[in-house]
């Protein structure tokens, strides 16, 4: 029996071998004949019983522990799972409600979206018919009483636009800001704390921290506590079912999911944040209603109003009839088809007879009326009344649609009705017009979940037992439903009630006194409601028919033959008095020149200039072939040096040179620009390209360039073929145009001129091909063009070249004979 049988109980000794004792060990079985031993005795026995009994206790107790410690292992596991499980699918949830959020506002976005896109088109449609296409501009006016229906409409159909623009954004904008509101502050995502994390974290020693009865309790034996809860009164704990789990189980239930303030889920509640949208939803939902309404007010004037517009234009404009007829016909139909679908009349209740039927035919009394009007019969009392009678009839009837109108849009409260997929619905505390039930697509949040669904988050929030049921749940804000809209939109309808009752005042006192007696016309001519035939203006100026009206042409001031007669005559006289001031504009008297006398200048040999540039009183002379220079000091007509040098880095024959402070700046005759800085060393002076300046057109004849008082570069530059100079600003990548300066008897001259900049570039400086030169200001305040320079004798042979200015005022000419030696001129 090991170890316990092998051992000798405690105070036992024992006694003396007896005979036999060893035969039988000895002799084994073969000796079976021999008396058996004495039973030991009571003390022994009780002692090896009570040492089975302690190792059986132990070995139990050993179990027992491994097993609740392996349980509690096991529910720790499965409470951080669960922990983290149901958060996870509340998030889940939550992200859903952010969906219902986004959904329901988008719903409402989308719509005034679109209404302001309707708007737009709208107000368009609508100015064009008022001031663009208004009647009266290309003939004579329609009569006043088919003229007092479409501007009535057309009014009013401007300010139902307005209106429902306007309250479209005004929904749009709120269900935005509401959507915001929520998503930030209410409808958040339930995410755990840290300190949450903690305590549903259990680690292996707490197990120690269990109660006795917890870690020995023996499965099926010694059954777990029943689950129950503290009682907030008393403060003990009360039993509340039949189920039985460990003690560590109520402490995470106590722990982990204790009262919040929360109410516990039930058949009627409802999550919050419906409830809290269905409030905000107040804020916005009437401008929403009122908005869709405004829409159908809008284009059932309009459409009435353009049908008038389209049968006064076809009568008085294209002088037809039966076209007429079938305009009316297909916007009438057209109004008719979208009263009928957007207006659900009212079984009861209703004070007004369905006027939605009837007026969309208005136009046919109109254009009736107009058949007459504009017919060839005769003027007579009963046609007159047959006009009258039909015009009075459309006003009568659009006076009732005005008043039906009031009706339909007037809110009511009516019985709540079951939610059914695929239409709208919303809740008894908002009184919509029952006519336009199926027609303004609203849809508010839900008051109860569908059978079958629940919500995480309440359940997470709320108290165990019957504690959580005596908790409130969160419902709507209970407010008095936001009427502004109506109140603005009813402020419209009574407008256009009003509109009515004036016109038809105005229509009886027009009747009385006389049709437009009210206002100055020149040359009356008073007519039966309309035209007498044959057709003719309204009225004239001189009280003439015109017969040729269409277009244009009534009773325009320089349509008649003698107004045209007197504008031609007036033309054939005034042309020889242009001509005369012409001619003399040519002959001024030439403002008297300084003469040029010959300045006696020795060129170095094979030199043979014929570009001027200067600066002060030094004149650079530049041979435009071989880029060789000479610098001269002038003083007076006194003979001076040449100081010889060479341009080096320029390639290309030169147009023009201009020369500063900075200087020299070269115009090459491909259209590249070199800059010369300093002044010439050692005979040559060095140049090159310019970084800064783009390349100038091609096709010039003459060409210069110079920095004006900004330092930016400016060109004057004359084309092939043309007679003025064009000045050119340069800017980052091309060349602007910057003016026009004439260029005086440049069509008289056989070849072009030249040209020059004086210092900054605020003048230029014009040589012609006959020797003389003028001068012309580039800036304000430059003083004014003048001559500078006389032209050569008549016949000479010189070849004038490039001038410049130097000095006080003083200008240098250059000018060669053919084979002979260039001559240097300078004023005295």
């Amino acid at each position: 029996q090991g170890p316990l049988a092998q051992a000798p109980a405690p105070g036992f000794v024992p006694g003396p071998p007896r005979p036999g004792d060893f035969e039988r060990r000895e002799g084994g079985p073969e000796r079976t004949g021999a008396p058996p031993p004495d039973p030991p005795p009571a003390a022994a026995m009780t002692t090896v019983l009570a040492a089975e009994a302690v190792g059986a206790a132990t070995a139990a107790a050993r179990g027992a522990f491994n097993y609740n410690r392996a349980n509690f292992m096991f529910d720790a596991g499965m409470r951080w799972a669960r922990f983290n499980t149901g958060y996870g699918q509340a998030m889940g949830q939550v992200s859903q409600y952010r969906e219902d959020i986004r959904d329901l506002t988008e719903f409402t976005v989308t719509k005034a979206d679109t209404y302001h896109t309707v708007g737009t088109i709208c107000f368009v449609l609508n100015f064009q018919t008022i001031m663009a296409g208004r009647l009266g501009v290309h003939g004579p006016a329609p009569p006043g009483w088919i003229m007092g229906m479409y501007w009535t409409n057309i009014c009013s159909a401007l300010m139902f636009l307005v209106t429902f623009t306007w309250m479209a954004m005004h929904s749009g904008a709120r269900a935005n800001a509401g959507a915001a509101y929520m998503l930030t502050r209410n409808v958040r995502l339930p995410i755990p704390t840290p300190k949450m994390l903690d305590e549903a974290r259990m680690t292996g020693n707490e197990f120690e921290k269990q109660r006795v009865l917890d870690v020995f309790r023996i499965p099926f034996i010694a059954p777990a506590p029943k689950d129950s809860i503290e009682d907030p009164e008393s403060g003990q704990r009360v039993q509340t079912g039949e189920r039985r789990m460990p003690r560590w189980y109520h402490d995470e239930v106590s722990e982990l999911r204790k009262d919040e303030g929360g109410a516990a889920p039930s058949p009627t509640s409802n999550p919050e944040h419906f409830e809290l949208y269905r409030g905000l939803q107040e804020e916005w939902w009437c401008y929403d209603v009122y908005a869709r309404i405004g829409i159908l007010f809008f284009f059932s004037h309009w459409l009435a109003a353009i049908s008038l517009y389209s049968m006064c234009h076809v009568f008085c404009e294209l002088r037809c009839l039966w076209p007429a007829w079938t305009v009316v016909a297909m916007f009438s139909t057209a109004q008719y088809n979208i009263l009928q679908l957007d207006i659900v009349a009212p079984k009861e209740g209703s004070r007004m007879p369905p006027m939605e039927k009837v007026v969309p035919f208005v136009p046919f009394l109109a254009v009736a009326g107009m058949s007459i009007d504009y017919s060839v019969l005769d003027p007579h009392p009963f046609w007159v009344g047959c006009i009258y009678t039909l015009g009075w009839l459309g006003y009568i009837i659009y006076f009732l649609w005005a008043l039906r109108m009031f009706d339909l849009a007037s809110p009511k409260f009516e019985e709540e009705r079951p939610e059914v997929p695929g239409q709208a619905w919303t809740p008894t505390e908002w009184p919509l017009p029952p006519a336009f039930r199926n027609a303004v697509y609203l849809i508010s949040a839900p008051k109860r979940l569908e059978p079958g669904q629940t919500c995480l988050l309440q359940e997470m929030k709320a108290a165990k037992g019957e504690q959580g049921n005596k908790v409130p749940q969160k419902r709507a804000r209970e407010v008095q439903p936001a009427m502004l809209p109506w109140k603005l939109f009813r402020g419209a309808l009574i407008t256009t009630c009003s509109m009515w009752v004036l016109i038809m005042f105005g229509r009886g006192f027009e009747q009385l006194n006389g049709e437009r007696f009210l206002l100055k016309q020149e040359g009356r001519v008073e007519r039966w409601p309309s035209h007498m035939q044959p057709w003719m203006a309204p009225w004239t100026r001189k009280g003439s028919r015109q017969e040729t009206c269409h277009a244009g042409g009534c009773d325009r001031r320089l349509s008649s033959d003698e107004v045209s007669s007197t504008a031609q005559r007036l033309i054939a006289t005034l042309a020889p008095l242009v001509q005369a001031f012409d001619a003399q504009n040519e002959r001024h008297v030439e403002p008297i020149a300084p003469k040029l006398k010959s300045a006696q200048v020795s060129w170095p040999a094979s030199f043979s200039p014929s570009l001027l540039a200067s600066r002060g009183d030094e004149v650079l002379a530049l041979d435009r072939a071989t880029g060789r220079g000479g610098l001269l000091h002038l003083v007076g007509t006194a003979p001076a040096g040449v100081a010889e040098f060479v341009l080096q880095g320029v390639e290309g024959e030169l147009l023009g040179a201009a020369w500063d402070n900075a200087g020299l700046v070269l115009t090459l005759a491909n259209g590249a620009i070199a800059e010369c800085a300093g002044l010439p060393a050692d005979g040559s002076w060095s140049c090159i390209r310019s970084a800064v300046a783009p390349a100038l057109p091609t096709g010039l004849v003459a060409a210069v360039v110079g920095r004006d008082a900004t330092g930016k570069l400016r060109a004057a530059v004359v084309y092939d073929g043309d007679d003025s100079v064009t000045l050119l600003d340069a800017h980052s990548e091309a060349w602007l145009p910057a003016g026009e300066v004439h260029v005086p008897g440049a069509k008289s001259l056989t070849h072009g001129p030249q040209l020059s900049l004086t210092g900054l570039a605020k003048e230029l400086l014009i040589a012609t091909a006959d020797g003389a030169v003028h001068r012309r200001p580039l800036v304000l305040g430059g003083g004014d063009p003048k001559k500078v320079a006389l032209a050569g004798p008549a016949g000479s042979a010189k070849k004038w070249h490039t001038a410049c200015s130097f000095g006080a005022d003083r200008v240098a000419h250059l000018a060669s004979h053919h084979g002979a030696t260039p001559e240097l001129f300078v004023s005295a």
